[in-house]
C-alpha cells in the first residue's frame, strides 16, 4: 500500500504549472497512438483506452498541456517510468512533467494508463525550456495489433491488492502492463485498442443489449457516433479478439447453462463482426481468444471453425489458462495474470505468420436477393442485395463477364447494394449480376433475376394509409396480452403485435416537429406513413418479422422525435398513418402492452393516450395486398406470407441436415442445392406438393466442406435463398 501512497503524492507534487515554449498538438514531429479525433488538430480528443504518444525533445525539462482532470498518464523519459500525471483542473492547463534533466536530447512516451469511455479529453501539446524544440522522431514501427474486447483487455485494476472492488479502479489500472501492451511491445508493433469494461458480442454483463463492442467499433469516440472512424488511416497486421466474457455473465450463464439460442446469437453476431473486421481492414488475420470458461472455449473455437469451413483461412483461435491466486478487483487478472496471459497468446501468434498479409482469393456471393421471377408495378423500381463482403455490384441485361457489365449499382462498395432499374408496362426481362469484392475477386457465374412490369396494379404494405385493416380488430389502448396492469383492450398472445391508427393534419406546413410518446412492453419499431421514424430494443441491423424477439423484457417510456427536414418529407396534408409492431421478449416478459399519443411542435396533442386503434393478432405479419389501380380491388396476397422457406438444421452440419418450408397452396415445388460459384450440386425436389409442411433431408457425405446454398421455387413466382455451412 506504500507504494501506492508514494505514486500519489508524485502526481500531486508535479502538478503545478510550467513555463516555456508551447510546442502545439499538430506539430509533425508529434506521433499519436490509437484512436485520436483530430476534429481540431490543435487540440486532439480521446476517449478509448490505450492511446499514447511518442516524440524527442531537446532540453532539461518538459510539460504538457491538457484538459483533462480524470485520466492518469505513465510518463517515460527515455524508456524509463518517472512519474504517473493526473490532472487536477477541468479547463486547459500546463503541467510540468519533469525538469533537472540533462540539457541533451530525451524521448518522451506518454501512454494513457487507465480507461475512460463517457467524454472525451484533449491534449494541446507539449512544452518544452525557453528556445528549444522537439526533434525528429524516430520511425513509428511497421507492426501493427489492434485488441478488441472488455475489462480484462482494459486491465481494469490490475495494480489493485485485493480480490475485492477497487474503490478507486483508474487509479490502479495500468494499462501499460496489461496483456495487450505486453504482447505489442514483445513485436516491437504499434497498438489500439477498442475495448470496454462490462461489454460484450452481444450485450454486457448485466443482460443489457445496449452495449456490445460492434455497435460503436466504427466511432472515434466510444459515447458519440460522430464522427466515424477512418478504418483507411490505420490497418493492422492482427486483430485479437477478446469477448465473451460479459455475453456469458449477461445471459445468465454464471446462475445456469446457456439457451442453445442464445449462443446461436452470440455465433451470429461473432461471425459478422469478423466479416466487418474482413471488410475494414485488407489482409488482416484474427485472432478469436477464449478464456478459461468452457462455454467460451467451446463456442469461440467452433465459430473458428465454422469460419474456416467457408474459406476464411485469416481467422485463429487462442485461449488462455487460469491462474489460481492471479486475480484482484473482483476477479481480473493481476499484473502477473496479465503477464502469462500475454505470454500464452504469444505462443498461438507465433504460429500464424501475423506479419503476412493474408490474401483472399474468394469471390463474394450474394447472401441476400430479391424474388426471382417477379412483377413489379412500377416504371421506376428498386432493386436492393446483399454480398457476403465489401464487394461491387454489377448488372446486365445480357449474361457477361464482370468487366463487361455495363452497369453498377448506385449504392455499392459495402454488404448493401441498391441500384434503380427502368422498363415499361407490359415489360418482361432478365438481369445478370456478378459482384467483385475489394481484393478483385470476381464471381464467374451470374446470378439471374427476372421481372414484368405491370403498372395496372400496386403493391400495399400494412404500413400504408391505402391498406384496409376493416377485418383488423379495434378497441382502445392500452392494448396486448400477459400479466400487465392497466389493458384496456386483450389481445391474442402474439410473438408480435401490429397496430394503426389514422389521424387528420389540417395544415402539414404548419408543423415543424412531431413527437411519438410510447409507453409500453417490450420492442417497438414505429412508422409515419409507411416509413420507419424509430425503434427501441431491437437489433437496427437485423431483418424484423413476425418471429423476431425484443432484445429484453423491458418496459418503455419514449418520446420519438421528428423534426424538419424529416417532417416536409413524411407528413402529409389530410389523413396520415401512424403504425407500429409491438414486440416479445423471449424470456422474462409479462407480455406486450401499446400506449401512444402524438403531439405537435406546439404541444398540441393531435390524439391522445386511450385512443382506438386498429390491431393484428393473428400471429403473421399482415399480408401485403395487390390491388387494381383502377378499380381498387384486391387481386392477390403476400407471398412471403404464403411460403416459408426455414434454416436448415443443424446448421453448421456433418454429414446430414434437415431443410423444412411450408406451403399454404398446392403447386410445382422445386429444392436444389448451389455451391458458391452458382452451380448446381443436386436437386432435393422436383414435384408438385400439396399444401403444408414439408421436410427433407440433405445427406452431404459425398460433398466438400463449405458453403452451400438451398434454394427454393414454386410455379406460383415465388423464390428464397439461405446458406448452409458442411463442416467435416
Amino acid at each position: 500500500m506504500k507504494k501506492y501512497i508514494f505514486i500519489l503524492m508524485i502526481c500531486c507534487m508535479f502538478s503545478e504549472t510550467s513555463a516555456g515554449t508551447l510546442i502545439p498538438a499538430d506539430h509533425p514531429y508529434i506521433q499519436y497512438f490509437g484512436r485520436w479525433d483530430f476534429s481540431d488538430p490543435a487540440s486532439p480528443s480521446h476517449s478509448w483506452p490505450g492511446v499514447y504518444i511518442y516524440a524527442e525533445f531537446e532540453g532539461a525539462s518538459i510539460g504538457v498541456k491538457l484538459r483533462d482532470n480524470f485520466c492518469y498518464f505513465n510518463v517515460y523519459i527515455d524508456g524509463e517510468l518517472i512519474k504517473i500525471l493526473k490532472g487536477d483542473s477541468d479547463a486547459y492547463k500546463e503541467y510540468t512533467l519533469i525538469s533537472g534533466l540533462s540539457d541533451s536530447s530525451h524521448t518522451i512516451l506518454f501512454s494513457k494508463r487507465n480507461e475512460t469511455n463517457w467524454t472525451r479529453f484533449y491534449f494541446q501539446g507539449f512544452v518544452l525550456d525557453e528556445g528549444k524544440s522537439l526533434l525528429p522522431p524516430k520511425a513509428k514501427p511497421l507492426r501493427k495489433i489492434e485488441f478488441v474486447g472488455n475489462s480484462i483487455t482494459c486491465a481494469s485494476g490490475n495494480e489493485y491488492h485485493s480480490p475485492g472492488l477497487a474503490d478507486d479502479v483508474a487509479f490502479y489500472t495500468n494499462i501499460d502492463k496489461g496483456f495487450g501492451p505486453i504482447i505489442a511491445r514483445h513485436y516491437d508493433a504499434q497498438y489500439t485498442m477498442t475495448s470496454i469494461s462490462g461489454w460484450g458480442m452481444v450485450l454486457d454483463w448485466v443482460g443489457s443489449w445496449d452495449n456490445n463492442l460492434p455497435d460503436v467499433f466504427d466511432q472515434t469516440h466510444v459515447h458519440i457516433p460522430e464522427p466515424l472512424w477512418d478504418f483507411e488511416q490505420w490497418i493492422p497486421n492482427i486483430v485479437v479478439i477478446a469477448l465473451g466474457t460479459n455475453d456469458f455473465s449477461g445471459f445468465g450463464g454464471w446462475e445456469g447453462s446457456l439457451f442453445q439460442d442464445e449462443t446461436d446469437l452470440f455465433k451470429e453476431r461473432y461471425h459478422q463482426f469478423i466479416s466487418t473486421v474482413n471488410d475494414v481492414y485488407p489482409g488482416v488475420k484474427v485472432l478469436a481468444v477464449a478464456s478459461y470458461i468452457e462455454w467460451m472455449r467451446q463456442t469461440i473455437s467452433e465459430i473458428v471453425e465454422e469460419e474456416k469451413a467457408v474459406g476464411h483461412d485469416n481467422v485463429f483461435y487462442a485461449q488462455w489458462s487460469y491462474y489460481e491466486g492471479g486475480y484482484v478487483h473482483d476477479g481480473h487478472p493481476n499484473v502477473a495474470t496479465h503477464d502469462s496471459i500475454a505470454h500464452e497468446l504469444i505462443s498461438y501468434i507465433d504460429m500464424i505468420e501475423p506479419w503476412e498479409a493474408y490474401v483472399d482469393t474468394f469471390p463474394p456471393c450474394f447472401t441476400k436477393l430479391p424474388q426471382s421471377p417477379s412483377v413489379v408495378y412500377e416504371k421506376e423500381f428498386e432493386i436492393n442485395v446483399e454480398t457476403d463482403s465489401y464487394s461491387i455490384v454489377k448488372f446486365s441485361r445480357a449474361d457477361k463477364s464482370y468487366e463487361e457489365m455495363e452497369h453498377t449499382f448506385t449504392v455499392t462498395g459495402k454488404r448493401k447494394h441498391s441500384a434503380i432499374v427502368y422498363g415499361e408496362h407490359g415489360d418482361q426481362f432478365t438481369l445478370y449480376l456478378r459482384a467483385a469484392d475489394l481484393s478483385g475477386n470476381a464471381m464467374q457465374t451470374s446470378v439471374e433475376l427476372t421481372f414484368e412490369i405491370d403498372t395496372t396494379k400496386k403493391i400495399l404494405s400494412w404500413t400504408d394509409i391505402e391498406y384496409d385493416d376493416a377485418e383488423w380488430k379495434s378497441g382502445k389502448t392500452p392494448i396486448g396480452f400477459g400479466n400487465l396492469a392497466g389493458l384496456n383492450t386483450i389481445s391474442d398472445s402474439v410473438t408480435t403485435l401490429y397496430v394503426r391508427r389514422v389521424f387528420n393534419i389540417g395544415d402539414a406546413s404548419a408543423i415543424a416537429g412531431l413527437g411519438v410518446f410510447f409507453k409500453g412492453q417490450d420492442g417497438i419499431i414505429l412508422y409515419l406513413n409507411g416509413t420507419e421514424v424509430g425503434r427501441e430494443n431491437l437489433f437496427d441491423d437485423e431483418d424484423i418479422t413476425d418471429s423476431t424477439y425484443a432484445m429484453e423484457a423491458k418496459s418503455i417510456n419514449k418520446m420519438f422525435t421528428m423534426n424538419e427536414p424529416q417532417i416536409s418529407q413524411i407528413l402529409i396534408e389530410g389523413m396520415n398513418l401512424l403504425a407500429a409492431e409491438i414486440h416479445f421478449a423471449r424470456t422474462g416478459s409479462n407480455g406486450i402492452k401499446f400506449e401512444s399519443q402524438v403531439i405537435d411542435d406546439k404541444y398540441q396533442v393531435l390524439f391522445p393516450f386511450g385512443s382506438e386503434w386498429r390491431f393484428y393478432d393473428a400471429g403473421n405479419r399482415p399480408e401485403d395486398k395487390i390491388v387494381d389501380i383502377s378499380t381498387g380491388l384486391v387481386d392477390q396476397y403476400d407471398q412471403s406470407f404464403r411460403f416459408r422457406l426455414h434454416q436448415n438444421y443443424p446448421n453448421p452440419f456433418n454429414p446430414t441436415t434437415l431443410i423444412s418450408y411450408w406451403l399454404s397452396a398446392p403447386g410445382q415445388v422445386d429444392l436444389s442445392i448451389y455451391n458458391t460459384r452458382g452451380q448446381k450440386v443436386c436437386t432435393l425436389v422436383s414435384e408438385k406438393q400439396m399444401a403444408g409442411s414439408h421436410s427433407i433431408q440433405w445427406n452431404a457425405s459425398a460433398h466438400a466442406s463449405g458453403v452451400y446454398f438451398f434454394k427454393l421455387s414454386t410455379d406460383q413466382q415465388w423464390t428464397q435463398i439461405k446458406k448452409l455451412i458442411l463442416l467435416k
